[in-house]
């Protein structure tokens, strides 16, 4: 399965056309992240493709202020399929039948990453990185719908601040290693045209080259999207040499250090 077959299966094409009309009639940036990223990205080859989809829609919207934010979410709901929430200010509902997340950053973030929505009751999230994560977002044209969807190195890099500040969320660990198992096969030509040291750093006999490879490559990008941002390098730094469930997270951290003048993305 293609990404753009990917689109294909469900209404999730028909949302992201209403979605992406809003936000360009508004002037807000925006960009795909969560499961459906994920699984946009796996599915560019047949091996990695998800055997089974999810219904649930996270979106980032780039936005100056909570005024801005409501405006979005107004202008969603008067298209007449998305309904909001009434409580939590973030979600929205799409025909009744999928959740989207609205995930607001930019301007509206206060100290260290932190957005506080006072409508309809307060509602406070961290959202680390994901200004630095947009610029390495792409847009996919499908039947004429342009989506910008996140890189593979961003939503490795989101999945590691989600995990570090909620623990519990294992699961942002295990997707984690599924991509970089995958990243090798989807990324080997900008590997070998782009990091061609990367590959001599390891045995290619050990049973783990490529994921080791992948790691290390996926740091240095990491890196270079956090170039700016001393203190979020620091703070993801601190993450990958906390948590070490497997040989890959010292890879990482080692791609970073070396990786802040880089500003690749696969």
């Amino acid at each position: 399965m293609s990404q753009n077959e990917f689109f294909r299966q469900g209404p999730i094409l028909e949302l992201l056309a209403v979605f992406s009309q809003v936000a360009k009639g508004l002037g807000i940036d925006y960009f795909l992240v969560g499961a459906q990223a994920r699984d946009i990205r796996l599915s560019a080859t047949p091996e990695h493709t998800p055997r089974r989809f999810t219904k649930d829609v996270d979106i980032a919207i780039m936005v100056g202020s909570e005024r801005e934010f409501e405006q979005m979410k107004q202008a969603l709901v008067a298209t007449g399929v998305f309904t909001s929430h009434e409580t939590l200010a973030i979600k929205l509902f799409y025909k009744q039948a999928i959740e989207v997340d609205l995930l607001p950053f930019g301007q509206i973030e206060g100290l260290e990453s932190e957005v506080r929505l006072e409508k309809p009751q307060l509602f406070v999230m961290d959202v680390p990185g994901f200004k630095e994560v947009m610029p390495t977002a792409t847009v996919l044209t499908v039947e004429g719908v342009e989506i910008r969807v996140c890189s593979l190195e961003g939503i490795i890099l989101l999945k590691l601040f989600a995990n570090a500040d909620n623990p519990s969320r294992t699961k942002d660990l295990s997707d984690i290693e599924h991509i970089l198992k995958a990243y090798f096969n989807l990324a080997t030509e900008a590997i070998f045209t782009e990091f061609t040291d990367v590959p001599d750093l390891y045995a290619t006999t050990d049973p783990d080259y490529l994921t080791l490879v992948s790691a290390r490559v996926v740091g240095r990008i990491m890196g270079g999207m956090l170039r700016d941002t001393p203190a979020l390098r620091m703070r993801l730094r601190g993450t990958l040499n906390v948590k070490t469930p497997n040989r890959y997270w010292p890879e990482m951290s080692a791609g970073l250090e070396e990786g802040e003048s880089s500003s690749n993305k696969i």
